[in-house]
């Protein structure tokens, strides 16, 4: 049995992505409100926050043509009860960029923010004068002296938060002093943002309410299941020698986990975990020069870790996983230590096999929701793993497995 290479089965992957993801959106309600205030209404795709802040994907009807507006061809754009994202100016890399900021509360003083490429969030905050300011918190590296320390004076260096954006909101509702120890303990992210706006807001102004854009549509699924699976592993030693280890396969059993609706992408990914057993014994074909031909065995915990990408919301839905695993191994029992060290060119090989091997993971899967609470997915993985024993810069030897 002859394996991909793990470039040649990622290359097929990000091909296959590349090609569907235009077929399959999710599209919701919403409207978008062009420079001259007028609104349309229609079908918006919701990408996530990281996404939507540099674009909107919005059609009239499920089967008209799509349009795509960058930040500053169209004024505003929602989802209906849920995300509003909104055209702005703001500086990036030392330049001034468009961008669609997104609105978490509009009242007296409204908070927006922007996802950089980083999966990292700006906080902006709007006064009622339309003015625009960014909320900061720098960090500078602080070294001190021990008190403690007569002898050798050693220096502790850390991390000091400087957190402008407390004096700054202090500023901003000074107005409103009853709030402020709550300012000083509010930490700079979304739900505190909103807080201490909506608390600002409802003891400042009695004649309306504040609109929290919140979206009911992304609470987060968590999904914990039994697993299944047939495993295959060939050993390559991948150091001149002809490469004769036949493959080799165990069953395996264990736990899957699948995290949905991941904060700030779109719902289209997931990420999923688990940990699988397998118990492996690896054979070279030495054709007369050893009469064992068994290099060792060993059982193994294979851990996961993957960012899935899913083509439908429907029952049935194919996707696609890329990521890396944790193989943890252990019961390691050598069978012939001549031939470990014909096959790693490490003689006098004492330290045996590390406890750890680490992997590039990719896949292809399909999951049936039978019910809201119950699916079976059935999946095809292609791993390649680094380091077979691993002790040794030197060693190349390495593993596929299916």
């Amino acid at each position: 049995m002859k394996f991909p290479t793990i470039k040649s089965f990622s290359i097929f992957l990000i091909l296959f992505l590349t090609l569907s993801s235009s077929v399959y959106s999710q599209y919701r309600k919403g409207y978008v409100i062009d420079n001259k205030n007028d609104t349309a209404s229609g079908y918006i795709d919701f990408e996530g926050s990281l996404t939507n802040s540099g674009r909107c994907k919005f059609i009239h009807m499920p089967d008209s043509t799509e349009h795509t507006y960058y930040p500053g061809e169209i004024k505003a754009f929602r989802f209906i009860d849920s995300k509003y994202f909104t055209s702005s100016e703001i500086p990036v890399n030392g330049e001034t960029k468009k961008v669609f900021l997104e609105w978490l509360i509009k009242g007296r003083a409204s908070i927006l923010t922007y996802t950089t490429a980083k999966m990292k969030s700006r906080y902006f905050i709007k006064l009622e004068n339309d003015s625009l300011y960014e909320l900061i918190n720098t960090t500078s590296t602080i070294s001190r002296v021990n008190p403690k320390d007569v002898v050798s004076k050693y220096e502790t260096t850390y991390e000091h938060e400087r957190k402008e954006y407390v004096g700054a909101l202090l500023n901003y509702f000074k107005d409103c002093p009853s709030i402020s120890h709550d300012i000083e303990n509010t930490s700079l992210s979304s739900k505190p943002l909103i807080k201490i706006a909506k608390e600002y807001h409802e003891r400042t102004c009695k004649t309306e309410d504040c609109i929290i854009f919140e979206d009911n549509h992304r609470a987060s699924g968590f999904e914990v299941g039994v697993s299944v699976s047939q495993l295959f592993s060939q050993f390559r030693a991948n150091n001149g020698i002809p490469e004769k280890a036949p493959l080799t396969g165990s069953p395996g059993f264990g736990i899957s986990i699948n995290i949905s609706n991941l904060p700030l992408v779109s719902s289209k990914f997931s990420f999923s975990t688990g940990v699988s057993f397998y118990s492996l014994t690896y054979r070279y074909d030495t054709i007369y020069i050893y009469t064992e031909n068994r290099l060792c065995s060993l059982k193994y915990l294979r851990i996961p870790w993957q960012i899935n990408y899913k083509f439908s919301y429907h029952r049935f839905s194919p996707y696609i996983a890329l990521g890396v695993t944790t193989n943890l191994r252990f019961d390691y029992k050598s069978y012939n230590p001549d031939l470990v060290n014909m096959i790693t060119k490490v003689y006098s090989y004492n330290e045996g096999m590390s406890d750890f091997q680490a992997g590039l993971d990719a896949g292809l899967g399909f999951r049936y929701s039978i019910s809201p609470k119950t699916s079976v997915n059935i999946k095809f993985d292609y791993e390649h793993a680094f380091k077979f024993y691993g002790h040794f810069n030197a060693d190349k030897s390495y593993t596929n497995m299916l």
